[in-house]
């Protein structure tokens, strides 16, 4: 690493919450209900789309799939919070699980339908994984390297560390990094058959702008947050699979890169998710020195997506400067000022790890 990476800004758009860091601060702190709110005859927590209809205009609406829209409307809710104008060069990596499946199923079954005077050239763009990035790219103006990363269930944590390194490495001047995913009822019964049935799942989109420290300074903008290590790795374990390894090398990586050691981590953002098996893998890839550390999920009210990814780094900045931790139980918790740690572990062994100061 060469260059201090600081966070300056943050969109989210979720069923439970949209808007900036002061959005995402009021929202943390916030009482939240007992139980997560699911639309009816959703597979789990579902935006309403009159609420993603007053994000994006409606003629981009037209041009753009419901998946594309919730990337727009996050990475210009990020910009705006990082008061980034649209004639800087800016670089985008943006983390997905499952692209635009929507698109894509639909697409399959007009040729299955109809033959070939069923394909649709409208459809056809949104069928790529990359095509939320394009879209973004071309709404926000966005002209340096546009990266897709497809993961499962740590995307957007990892979407957050590659652009970090892009960052820090001068590959990307400024940044705007996250992950979007839609919520599909069929996704949602695969991966319970493959074993994650405990799951909750959701949809949004949530991004982080991450730019040199001197930089930030220059412009005069609030830094929200410092990235001061991160590594992903891979675990050995079969496709969709829960392995038997246990040493992380992300995790030490991370740490070493951050000038921190294990036990002065104060707090954990963890990847759990309600699939038992892979969250007691977690727990032991944590192991002794840091499974005992006050953790959050953020799972409960916003679900599985690649966004949560995002979001957790991004509520890992604030509780690093506000020493307040959102438990999944609802309530708020106080915990010691000092780095924190976001943590990615996904069935198959892809192994993000991040560590998050003020």
């Amino acid at each position: 690493m060469t260059t201090d990476v600081v966070i300056t800004g943050v969109g989210i758009v979720n069923a439970a919450f949209t808007g900036a860091s002061e959005a995402l601060g009021a929202y943390l702190t916030s009482p939240r209900p007992a139980a997560p709110s699911f639309a009816a005859g959703a597979p789990g927590i579902a935006l309403a789309d009159e609420a993603l209809s007053r994000l994006v205009d409606a003629t981009e609406a037209r041009r753009m799939s419901r998946v594309s829209q919730l990337a727009v409307a996050a990475a210009r809710l990020a910009l705006a919070d990082a008061r980034i104008a649209g004639d800087t060069p800016l670089g985008l990596v943006i983390g997905t699980e499952f692209g635009d499946l929507r698109s894509t199923k639909a697409f399959a079954d007009g040729y299955l339908q109809r033959g070939p005077a069923g394909l649709s050239a409208l459809l056809f763009p949104n069928t790529v994984m990359n095509t939320m990035a394009a879209a973004t790219s071309i709404a926000v103006r966005s002209r340096e390297a546009s990266v897709t990363v497809n993961a499962p269930l740590v995307a957007g944590e990892l979407a957050v560390a590659r652009a970090a390194a892009a960052v820090a490495n001068g590959r990307l001047p400024v940044a705007l990094a996250g992950g979007v995913d839609q919520l599909d009822g069929d996704i949602v019964r695969m991966i319970g058959r493959l074993g994650g049935a405990g799951e909750t799942h959701g949809e949004g989109a949530a991004f982080v702008v991450l730019e040199p420290r001197a930089a930030a300074v220059a412009r005069g903008v609030p830094i929200l947050g410092r990235i001061a290590g991160w590594a992903s790795r891979v675990l050995t374990a079969r496709p969709y699979g829960v392995g038997r390894g246990t040493t992380s090398a992300a995790i030490a990586t991370a740490l070493r890169d951050a000038d921190v050691a294990a036990p002065d981590v104060r707090w954990i953002y963890r990847s759990a998710s309600g699939d038992a098996a892979r969250d007691r893998w977690e727990d032991e890839v944590l192991g002794d020195d840091l499974v005992g550390r006050p953790s959050a999920t953020l799972r409960r009210d916003i679900g599985r997506h690649s966004g949560l990814g995002a979001l957790r780094v991004a509520a890992a900045a604030w509780t690093a400067r506000s020493g307040l931790l959102p438990s999944d139980g609802g309530d708020v918790v106080r915990v010691p000022i000092g780095p924190g740690l976001v943590h990615g572990l996904a069935r198959g062994g892809t192994h993000v790890a991040l560590v998050v100061t003020s």
